[in-house]
């Protein structure tokens, strides 16, 4: 049986849970594994534009591409937090199948102030921040290590892995 992605997630109540049996998720990714920001045991999927997401930790390396449809069976599978991300845990890599490629989910254009009020909501979902007016922190400049990014309503840390393949690249100059 199907079970929403936002029934998922309120299952977890502050210490670790299991979801119910008979149950899968369906979504699409939205973490791209090519740029190496990731473990690769980690994705990111979300249920479709404006919907929820989670990310999901499997047993093993997986393949997944950005844009992939995939229906998880997450019969007894645990949900905890990583560092304050709540993520469904340890999940056999057989018990996720690609349904279709090419699929995509339309950013959520927001202020950081929204995310902040809006985080457990829109967690592990792909958000748009548009007139950021500062990026501070990083090697030199460049996404490598946390970088501080403001906008007008306030600041959010971003972390870029330093063997992400984006990390040396410089900020943008607007």
């Amino acid at each position: 049986t199907l079970l929403n992605m936002d029934e998922l997630r309120s299952l977890y109540t502050g210490s670790v849970t299991y979801a119910p049996n008979g149950k899968r998720i369906t979504g699409i990714v939205i973490s791209d594994r090519n740029t190496n920001n990731l473990n690769n045991q980690n994705i990111f999927i979300q249920q479709g534009n404006g919907l929820a997401g989670i990310c999901v930790r499997f047993t093993a390396a997986h393949s997944f591409n950005l844009g992939d449809s995939i229906d998880i069976n997450v019969t007894g599978q645990e949900l905890s937090e990583f560092n304050g991300l709540l993520q469904l845990n340890n999940v056999p890599l057989a018990y996720a199948n690609r349904v279709a490629t090419g699929k995509s989910i339309t950013p959520r254009t927001a202020t950081f102030a929204a995310i902040q009020t809006n985080f457990r909501a829109w967690e592990s979902t792909l958000v748009r921040i548009v007139n950021i007016t500062s990026l501070v922190g990083g090697t030199s400049g460049r996404w490598n290590g946390s970088v501080t990014m403001t906008d007008a309503t306030g600041t959010l840390v971003a972390f870029t892995s330093s063997a992400a393949s984006f990390a040396s690249a410089n900020f943008p100059a607007t």
